[in-house]
């Protein structure tokens, strides 16, 4: 009926009859349905087929593919077997009379490095060691050779005792140049310069008596110590004074709990038989004359000083 009624305000208006305002209302809202269903099932089915279509798209992506590991151990291997042809080939041309370069020459017209001269010279030896147990092997009876032995025995027989010799003596001249040059190439090795040690690190470990009640007196940051010129330590226990003066410009180091690179002749330690009196006049002092002066008034036996640094060590003074 909604249909008839569509259709029949398309004609004139003269010929039709007053349609009610609320039917052409319904016709409407009928035909904005219709037309919303239509829109969703035609949106809705292609959308979804984009997605899929999408996801197969990623999933026929190629994988990147895993970088190949380079084995360095087989490269190696590799790269000494194309030296030891070349190696073998200079000795035979020896062998043979055949005036070639030398071994050491060919290692370094090559730049062979280290690592290769240490893998060339088992195969060399190897060479060697065939010859040497041919011509040993003619000095023992046939019944008491081994089976290595009598088949390099027979593999030789043709040569002569004096060009058997000849031969072991190209091989050992071969291995000789081999470890000479393997020599030169470790002498060129630049030695490892050892790591700066940081001053928070040197003093990490080192013990030491903060402040003594006893005598008034309180430790300085140990933080100073590395690379100073000058240290004074004072043993609450035992009252021994010490003194140490450093090697060279570098100054003192500390390694654990124990003084490194100062003199041993002037680094010295006395005991203070009265600390109350001396170490507040030490302390006052910085000129080098007058530590001295102090330091010879004090009329105990001199001893040589250790270095160890402990629970009951004050660390009196420091000069840089």
């Amino acid at each position: 009926m909604l249909k008839n009624i569509s259709s029949m305000n398309k004609k004139d208006n003269k010929e039709l009859l007053e349609i009610p305002a609320f039917l052409r209302n319904l016709a409407e809202k009928e035909k904005d349905i219709h037309e919303h269903i239509v829109e969703n099932t035609l949106s809705t089915p292609l959308s979804e087929y984009e997605a899929i279509e999408n996801l197969g798209k990623e999933e026929v992506k190629e994988k990147p593919k895993p970088k190949t590991k380079v084995d360095i151990q087989a490269r190696m291997q590799a790269q000494t077997s194309e030296y030891l042809v070349d190696v073998r080939d200079i000795i035979d041309c020896t062998i043979e009379g055949i005036e070639v370069e030398t071994v050491y020459d060919f290692c370094k017209e090559q730049n062979i490095p280290g690592a290769y001269c240490s893998k060339l010279l088992p195969e060399c030896e190897s060479l060697r060691y065939e010859y040497t147990t041919s011509l040993q092997a003619r000095s023992i009876k046939t019944d008491d050779r081994t089976e290595e032995q009598q088949d390099l025995f027979e593999a030789f027989e043709c040569y002569t005792a004096k060009e058997m010799k000849g031969f072991i003596a190209v091989h050992d001249q071969a291995i000789s140049d081999i470890e000479r040059w393997s020599k030169i190439k470790q002498g060129e090795k630049k030695a490892r310069k050892p790591r700066a040690m940081s001053v928070e690190r040197m003093i990490k470990k080192l013990q030491y008596k903060k402040e003594c009640n006893r005598y008034k007196l309180v430790s300085v940051d140990p933080i100073l110590i590395p690379r100073c010129q000058m240290v004074w330590l004072f043993n609450t226990k035992t009252r021994k004074l010490s003194q140490y003066n450093a090697m060279s410009r570098n100054g003192i180091t500390v390694k654990g709990t124990t003084l490194k690179d100062y003199d041993p002749a002037v680094s010295v330690s006395k005991t203070v038989r009265k600390p109350e009196t001396v170490l507040p006049k030490l302390h006052t002092t910085d000129g080098k004359v007058a530590m001295r002066n102090i330091w010879d008034s004090i009329k105990t036996t001199e001893t040589k000083g250790n270095g160890r640094i402990n629970v009951d060590t004050i660390l009196f003074k420091v000069l840089k």
